[in-house]
């Protein structure tokens, strides 16, 4: 369940550009995530999977008011 795909392959040609050779060679995955809360959270599962060495920085405080 990684959201609409459509949605998702504009979104990197939004961010990319659309002749990045990122997207031509696949070399770039993406999901789309419910919030920005839950976008962090997807993160930092991925990367305790994937990186379970490696940091992560969290500010205090960790939302503006």
């Amino acid at each position: 369940m990684g959201g609409s795909v459509k949605m998702v392959e504009e979104s990197l040609k939004l961010a990319y550009g659309e002749n990045s050779d990122l997207i031509k060679e696949k070399r770039i995955a993406a999901v789309q995530a419910l919030s920005g809360t839950g976008a962090c959270r997807l993160f930092a599962d991925f990367q305790k999977r994937f990186r379970p060495d490696s940091q992560i920085y969290i500010p205090v405080p960790t939302w503006a008011k």
